[in-house]
């Protein structure tokens, strides 16, 4: 099993990674665009691997109250 700080510098690794991704997406296509085509590959990602459909409900469910809470206060 990973230690905490190499889980902590993947993590950030794929932050990094996904914000470079996007930044050369941009370059060419419409930020809705982008935006839409993360989301879809992130949520078809979830219920790929989750267990179930109702833990992929719940993992995206969560993930957005997250999102809009410390986004929107």
């Amino acid at each position: 099993m990973a230690s905490e700080k190499a889980k902590e510098k993947a993590h950030d690794k794929l932050y990094q990674d996904l914000n470079n991704a996007s930044h050369i997406a941009l370059d060419t296509l419409d930020p809705l665009h982008v935006l839409a085509s993360g989301l879809d590959y992130f949520l078809t990602s979830a219920y790929a691997s989750a267990p179930t459909v109702a833990d992929a409900n719940a993992l995206i469910k969560a993930t957005v109250k997250r999102a809009k809470e410390e986004n929107n206060g």
